[in-house]
C-alpha cells in the first residue's frame, strides 16, 4: 500500500455534503410523513404503522444484500463511488412520491403509500450504505476519519436545519396559512429533492476511494461475511445502540408537529424547536474531535454516551414541563441541543469495529458494516415511528376530532418521555459493553497497514 497521503481539505468538506443532500429528502420524509398520511390522505393509525413496519421488514433483508453488493461492485470509480452518483436521482424522484396520494385513502391508496414508501427506503439503502462506507476506505489516517466523520455530521445537520427551520415556513407559504395543504407537501418535497442533486455529485465528483479489497478476499462469499458480520462484538454493539438511538430520535421527529400543534397549541414552534438540536449538534460536531481527545483513553465512547445520556435526560424532563410554559419547553430543547455531539464517535466507532473484524478475520466488510448500521437506523426509525402513532392512537388521538387531555398526554409520552428513556438505554449499551480503547484501535491500524502493505509486496 505504501504511505498514504493525508486527505485535502476540499475532500473532506466534500464529503460533508452527501449527509446533507441525504437530510434534504429523507428528513422531510422523517418529519412530515406521517401526519402526510393521517391527516391529509387520511389513512388509519394501524394502516401508517402497518406500512412503516412492512417497510422495516424488508429492509431486514434488502440492507446487508445491499452492503454485499456495494462490497463486491468493481468499477473504474471504484466499489462505492457509482452507487451515490447513479442512485441519487431516483432517491430524489421516490422522495416526491411519498408525498402524493392519487388513490385516495381506500385500499389502493394503502397499497400506493406502501409502494412508493418501500422504493423510497430502497433508493436510499442503495445511495446511502455506499456513502457511509466511503468514509473508511478514502483514508487509513484515523485523524482524516475523525474529520470525515465530522463534516458528515456537520453536513446533515445544516440539512436538518434546513428541514426543521425552513419546512413549516415554506409549507404555511405554499398553503398560504398553518393548515398545510397536499400540495404544499408534493412541492417542498420536490424542491428539497432537486437542491440535493448537485451535492451528491459533489460527494462523486471529490471523495476518492484509497483502501482498496485485498486480492484474497475477492473469494469470501455474502454468507462467510454475513457470518464475519456477526460475531464481530463491537459492530453489534454499536449497532443495537444505534437502533435504541434512532427509535426515540426518529419517533419523536415523526410525531413533533402533533405535539407542537396539538400540545403546545402552535405550529410555528416547529421551527424553533426542531431548529434547536441541528444548531447545537453543528457546533457539537465541530467540537468533537476536540472532545474525543480530551475524554480519556475511552474518547470515543465517553463521548457517546454523554451525548445520549444527556439527551434523554433532556427528553425525560421535558415531559413533565407544563405545555403552557413555553419558555422552559425551549429550555429544555436547548439542553436537548447542547447534547448533540455523539454522532461523529458513532461512525469512528464502527469503522474501528470493521479494522477489528479485518484484523481478526481477514475479512474486510464496510459496505455490509454499514448496511447493518443502516438497517438498525431504519429499523430504530420505523418502531419509533409505529410505536409513536399507535401510542397516540390509544390515548385518544383521533385526526380531525378534538383533542382531548387524554390524547395530549399520549403525544407528550411519544414525543418526550418513550424517546427520553430509549436515549438513556442506548447510551447504556456502550457504556457496559465497549471495552476496546482509542489507542488499541490506533494499534490494529497500524498493524493492518503493515500487514497490507506486505501482502502487496509480495503478489508483485
Amino acid at each position: 500500500m505504501g504511505k498514504l497521503e493525508r486527505l485535502s481539505k476540499k475532500s473532506i468538506i466534500s464529503y460533508g455534503f452527501g449527509d446533507m443532500a441525504s437530510q434534504l429528502v429523507w428528513q422531510f420524509v422523517g418529519t412530515y410523513l406521517t401526519v402526510f398520511y393521517m391527516d391529509i390522505v387520511g389513512l388509519a393509525p394501524m394502516a401508517v404503522s402497518t406500512i412503516m413496519m412492512v417497510a422495516k421488514i424488508w429492509d431486514g433483508i434488502n440492507d446487508p444484500m445491499m452492503g454485499g453488493i456495494a462490497e463486491r461492485t468493481r468499477s473504474k470509480w471504484g466499489r462505492f463511488r457509482p452507487w451515490i452518483v447513479f442512485g441519487a436521482p431516483f432517491l430524489a424522484l421516490f422522495s416526491v412520491l411519498t408525498f402524493t396520494a392519487p388513490f385516495g385513502n381506500g385500499k389502493a391508496g394503502v397499497i400506493w403509500a406502501t409502494i412508493t414508501y418501500i422504493g423510497a427506503g430502497m433508493l436510499y439503502t442503495l445511495v446511502n450504505i455506499p456513502y457511509g462506507a466511503l468514509a473508511g476506505v478514502m483514508t487509513t489516517h484515523d485523524s482524516d476519519r475523525n474529520a470525515l466523520n465530522s463534516i458528515r455530521g456537520i453536513g446533515m445537520q445544516i440539512g436538518m436545519l434546513i428541514i426543521n427551520f425552513g419546512s413549516p415556513i415554506l409549507l404555511m407559504a405554499l398553503s398560504g396559512s398553518e393548515v398545510i395543504t397536499q400540495d404544499s407537501y408534493m412541492i417542498a418535497a420536490i424542491i428539497f429533492a432537486i437542491i440535493s442533486l448537485p451535492m451528491f455529485y459533489i460527494v462523486f465528483r471529490n471523495s476518492k476511494e484509497i483502501v482498496m479489497p485485498r486480492t484474497s478476499q475477492e473469494k469470501v462469499s455474502v454468507a462467510a461475511n454475513l457470518k464475519v458480520i456477526f460475531t464481530n462484538k463491537y459492530l453489534m454493539i454499536i449497532v443495537v445502540s444505534m437502533f435504541f438511538q434512532m427509535a426515540g430520535n426518529m419517533g419523536r421527529i415523526s410525531v413533533m408537529t402533533f405535539y407542537a400543534t396539538h400540545c403546545l397549541g402552535n405550529f410555528a414552534l416547529m421551527s424553533l424547536l426542531m431548529t434547536l438540536p441541528s444548531l447545537g449538534s453543528i457546533l457539537g460536531n465541530i467540537m468533537a474531535p476536540f472532545l474525543i481527545r480530551t475524554f480519556g483513553k475511552h474518547g470515543k465512547r465517553n463521548v457517546l454516551i454523554a451525548s445520549l445520556g444527556g439527551k434523554g435526560i433532556a427528553l425525560i424532563w421535558l415531559f413533565f414541563i407544563p405545555f403552557d410554559n413555553i419558555p422552559m419547553v425551549i429550555a429544555a430543547h436547548v439542553v436537548f441541543a447542547i447534547a448533540g455531539f455523539g454522532f461523529p464517535s458513532t461512525l469512528s466507532m464502527v469503522t474501528d469495529a470493521v479494522d477489528y473484524q479485518d484484523l481478526r478475520t481477514n475479512v474486510r466488510s464496510d459496505g455490509v458494516a454499514y448496511a447493518f448500521y443502516g438497517l438498525a437506523t431504519k429499523i430504530g426509525n420505523a418502531v419509533g415511528s409505529a410505536a409513536g402513532v399507535m401510542l397516540m392512537a390509544a390515548f385518544g388521538y383521533v385526526s380531525g376530532a378534538e383533542i382531548t387531555a387524554s390524547a395530549q398526554n399520549g403525544i407528550n409520552m411519544a414525543t418526550n418521555l418513550v424517546p427520553g428513556i430509549l436515549f438513556v438505554v442506548s447510551a447504556l449499551i456502550p457504556w457496559i459493553f465497549w471495552k476496546m480503547t482509542d489507542k488499541e484501535a490506533d494499534e490494529i491500524r497500524e498493524k493492518l497497514v503493515v500487514r497490507n502493505k506486505k501482502e502487496a509486496e509480495e503478489a508483485k
